[in-house]
């Protein structure tokens, strides 16, 4: 069994109210933090650690705090990134819902470590019952005397709110999000300034991930150097894996970095395997926005090495013949599953959600949802496949957040790997329309010698 940092009592009756939370150590590095270390030394213990943005980018949490500008009299934030609108993810959901002390007490060590006395937590519209949890648990910590004035006894204080946003993907973007927080429409920032040096009203701020703040708690209880220990190379700690599609088991799981790919789909432990005893056909691993991956590529890189989750190894190969880890939204798909209509359904929602401010993003979008719409129902032409691909470039790397980038790369990827079964779906347009693909040789063991 792998260690459980995040849930290890996720199902213990009660764990969402603060008194059994309480009892089962909870608050515990609240008072090591307030009462024995310095803002200073709370910053280095999560720079040992080795945590890494668990939001998307696996950016490390320790250096982004360190970036936080210091001036003299100017207010400092730290904001939560609650949003969690990536199609397939819903891990932050689940941790907010039964475990919300958690993230209160990360956001009470964070915000002590980086010189905030006012935080938010900012949250998916949609989420409202998550909105009402954490301000439930909000007033028992604040009645319990572990937030608002002079927090036990160290001279300290903190305000936390929670603030729903109004339900768009872009927000989960940090400087959207900071403009939706302000009350404006939920637009990126051109950066610089960083929201380090200019965020929320102007201020120094960090803005991290639900799961970032909620492993502070262990780093800060157990040291830096022992969360260190867990996991493989630079992917340190565990990590919270949101599971679904084709699975027997799917649902939230706490891993250690580094467990093989294969092991995590089909072990007992995690999720028993591909569902109604089909065979797997290919995954996202990280979330809607990262490229998706045949079956044999998702199992062994390109160098026949068994694919291990982590941050390194999914990405090995590059976007050629690796993904990413991203927010840890691992979609499995089965032999039935169509990869054309699954990739019209994500840009679909791309072209939905995005902000509209930059014209490759804007425009892009809806150029390959058309074009990916009229090759699922069967008026598709072979020149659409190069079409996609040079619309997915034009968007790569040319828009002010990354957006476009998210949609671009799930685009990209599908035709890379699955350019027969677009073909097919032109060459066979009735036939597409009422039976899928099927699985093909995407299952088939690699030839190294033949696709290195």
């Amino acid at each position: 069994m792998g260690r459980k940092l995040l849930l290890e009592h996720i199902n213990v009756p009660g764990i969402n109210t603060f008194d059994v939370y309480r009892s089962k150590g909870g608050y515990a590095s609240v008072e090591k933090a307030l009462k024995t270390m310095s803002p200073e030394a709370i910053v280095e213990e999560v720079k040992k650690s080795g945590l890494r943005g668990r939001g998307g980018a696996g950016f490390p949490t320790g250096m982004k705090w360190s970036f936080l500008a210091k001036p003299e009299g100017v207010a400092r934030y730290l904001v939560c990134n609650g949003d969690e609108s990536e199609p397939g993810t819903f891990k932050d959901r689940y941790l907010m819902t039964y475990i919300p002390h958690l993230l209160i007490e990360g956001m009470i060590v964070s915000s002590f470590a980086l010189g905030a006395n006012t935080s938010y937590i900012y949250l998916r519209g949609e989420m409202m019952p998550q909105v009402r949890i954490l301000e439930r648990a909000i007033a028992e910590a604040k009645a319990k005397g572990f937030l608002g004035k002079n927090i036990l006894g160290t001279g300290y204080d903190l305000e936390l709110y929670v603030q729903p946003g109004g339900g768009a993907y872009i927000c989960g973007e940090e400087t959207a999000l900071l403009e939706s927080l302000e009350g404006k429409r939920g637009n990126p920032r051109i950066k610089p300034p960083f929201p380090a040096i200019a965020g929320l009203y102007g201020c120094p701020t960090v803005v991290n991930n639900v799961e970032s703040i909620a492993a502070v708690v262990p780093i800060i209880n157990e040291g830096g150097d022992e969360y260190a220990k867990i996991g493989i190379g630079r992917s340190t700690g565990t990590k919270l894996i949101s599971a679904g599609g084709n699975l027997k088991k799917p649902g939230v799981y706490e891993i250690e970095l580094g467990v093989p790919v294969e092991e995590f789909i089909y072990s007992d432990e995690y999720c028993g395997g591909i569902a109604n005893g089909k065979r797997l056909k290919a995954v996202v691993a990280g979330g809607s926005s990262v490229p998706i991956l045949p079956a044999n590529l998702i199992l062994k890189t390109i160098n026949n090495e068994a694919r291990l989750m982590s941050y390194e190894s999914l990405s090995d190969g590059g976007f050629v013949s690796g993904t990413m880890l991203g927010s840890g939204g691992f979609i499995a798909y089965d032999e039935d599953a169509c990869i054309v209509r699954n990739t019209w359904n994500f840009a679909r929602f791309y072209h939905h959600e995005s902000c509209g401010q930059c014209s490759p993003c804007r425009e892009g979008t809806g150029w390959m949802e058309k074009v990916l719409h009229r090759l699922e129902y069967g008026h598709g032409k072979m020149s659409d496949m190069d079409l996609l691909v040079d619309v997915s470039k034009k968007i790569e790397g040319n828009t002010i957040c990354p957006l476009g980038d998210a949609a671009a790369w799930p685009v990209a990827s599908a035709i890379r790997h699955f350019r027969d079964e677009f073909e097919w779906h032109v060459t066979n347009a009735s036939e597409a329309t009422s039976r899928n693909y099927g699985l093909a040789h995407y299952a088939d063991p690699l030839k190294v010698a033949e696709t290195a």
